[in-house]
């Protein structure tokens, strides 16, 4: 519990500082998405679920948009992520990034939708111009991580 809380600080730090400088014609990477896509591969699908809420609390705290939106659609999230998790193979690189980057079309797809439904937010279009490159965006800098992970494993089992 202390680690998934370290972890939630650190997401918000630097998602609140850091995410606007690596942004791409606008486009940011959702780390609380990818720090959920990271816990749902060893919690089960009720934890991924309180996970997802907590974090999705912080996001709509930070983020400007409506109280328990984002606690709504990563609590979803995490619960289908964790289901889904359990039938890929962890070792396997390719079926998580797309699992990623399928979880960031679907938890950004609730989220725009929602926001549209309620008429709050951009326009069905922006599913095209702000969702699917944010949802690639995140699964590059989780393949990234991923990569990282893998390379820094190799090296222990050389040293």
């Amino acid at each position: 519990m202390t680690r998934f809380l370290l972890g939630l600080l650190l997401v918000t730090l630097l998602q609140t500082t850091l995410a606007h400088r690596l942004g791409v014609a606008g486009i940011r990477p959702d780390l609380y998405l990818l720090f959920l896509f990271f816990l749902s591969f060893r919690a089960s699908p009720e934890v991924a679920t309180a996970m997802g809420f907590l974090l999705g609390l912080y996001q709509d705290a930070f983020s400007g948009a409506p109280f328990g939106l984002h606690a709504f659609a990563l609590s979803a999230g995490g619960f289908a992520l964790s289901r889904v998790a359990e039938g890929v193979d962890a070792s396997r690189v390719f079926p998580r990034l797309v699992l990623l980057a399928g979880s960031g079309l679907a938890v950004g797809s609730l989220t725009h939708l929602l926001l549209h439904f309620f008429r709050l937010g951009p326009p069905v279009g922006a599913l095209l111009t702000v969702v699917l490159p944010t949802a690639l965006y995140t699964a590059l800098l989780g393949a990234a991580i991923l990569g990282a992970r893998q390379l820094k494993a190799r090296l222990e089992v050389r040293l």
